[in-house]
């Protein structure tokens, strides 16, 4: 699938996204209708097989959806990684699972969560799963749940039918609340033993789908999913706030906003953190794409560098946020100014468990060799 014609797509299918925001925004989770967008625009096949009718696109192009979604709606973007998370780690399954789940429809919804692992005890037929995940973003849509589970005391990985499970009530964040990340609960669930993915399991070649280059990639192209939504949120609050400073007298002035100094200041330090932060994580992005494309090996450093992009990617735009709010004022408070919901969306992104400010420590572990706490999944 040509990315132009992705991303046409996206802007001929932007009012169906943008129409139902403020919808998404107060129930807490997507409205269908911008699922379907999202289904028309081909993001459920983004980094699926080309055997099961996925694109394959590379991960420099996703972000590049990613950002054209996020500059619709914050919450419609995450889908972008809600989607593609469970097709990237679909590569150690089995031809029998992977064909299971997307051979009839290559759109069904995977949800995913490495928050918390299920308890799985093994019974004479099947698998007994019991516990809570949370976090599970877009499980109200998705036909599977995949999690971490633990099988005496080895984790593992478990794919649970959601008709199964119990969606709780407990989704009311301060930002990005269309994304529908609620906890799913299992009790006494016994899924047949082949729907658990031991790490003995795991090798290259598992099945017969996940042979392209994006799958020799390493697992850390999974940010091109969603960080790029802080590089969104970044550049619209920049731009709202130079509408700001043409428009606005602050109260209890008679100067301009765009004639204060400190609100000048503001602007020009957020504006350069912004675009480094930017030009950083493209860069090793695209470093790891011509290391797959040259089949270089990549070492720990390098999977640590474009970690460690994705980490400040995200921080810095906080900081965009924040030096963009002391010279808006009053104006982010104000919950009729788009400035309000954005600094809401920042907030919540910028402490996702993946990226939040403690990931930085987790950089200099690998470096240093000390012990590593970021999860498997991104190492």
């Amino acid at each position: 699938m040509d990315i132009e014609g992705i991303l046409n797509r996206v802007e001929k299918l932007k009012p169906m996204i943008s129409d139902h925001s403020e919808w998404s925004e107060e129930k807490g989770y997507l409205h269908p209708s911008t699922i379907d967008a999202l289904t028309q625009i081909g993001v459920p096949r983004f980094f699926l097989p080309s055997g099961l009718r996925g694109y394959e696109i590379t991960p420099i192009e996703c972000a590049r959806v990613t950002e054209a979604i996020a500059d619709i709606d914050a919450s419609a973007a995450w889908y972008v990684m809600v989607y593609n998370a469970a097709r990237l780690a679909s590569a150690t399954w089995s031809d029998e699972v992977i064909e299971m789940i997307f051979r009839e429809n290559p759109d069904t919804l995977v949800s995913a969560s490495g928050n918390s692992p299920y308890q799985a005890v093994e019974k004479e037929d099947c698998y007994q799963i019991d516990g809570v995940n949370h976090f599970a973003s877009g499980c109200r849509y998705a036909k599977w749940m995949l999690s971490p589970v633990r099988l005496d005391n080895e984790l593992a990985t478990v794919l649970l039918p959601m008709e199964d499970c119990e969606i709780l009530d407990d989704w009311d964040s301060l930002g990005m609340r269309g994304s529908g990340s609620n906890s799913v609960r299992a009790n006494q669930l016994c899924v047949p033993k082949n729907l658990i993915n031991l790490p003995s399991n795991n090798s290259s070649g598992n099945n017969r789908y996940y042979s392209g280059l994006l799958y020799k990639s390493p697992a850390r192209i999974v940010f091109a999913t969603y960080v790029p939504i802080a590089f969104s949120l970044a550049r619209k609050s920049l731009a709202l706030l130079q509408d700001l400073a043409l428009e606005k007298t602050p109260y209890a002035t008679n100067t301009k906003l765009k004639n204060r100094k400190l609100a000048q200041s503001h602007f020009g330090k957020a504006r350069a953190i912004y675009r480094a932060a930017r030009s950083f994580f493209y860069e090793e992005l695209e470093k790891a794409w011509v290391f797959t494309k040259e089949e270089r090996e990549f070492t720990e450093e390098d999977k640590a560098d474009l970690y460690l992009a994705g980490v400040h990617a995200v921080q810095e735009c906080a900081q965009v946020l924040s030096l963009v709010s002391n010279a808006a004022g009053t104006s982010v408070t104000d919950r009729k100014h788009p400035l309000e919901r954005i600094r809401r969306d920042m907030e919540t992104l910028r402490h996702h468990g993946f990226v939040n400010e403690s990931r930085y420590s987790s950089v200099a572990q690998v470096f240093w060799g000390a012990e590593i706490d970021y999860p498997l999944i991104l190492r």
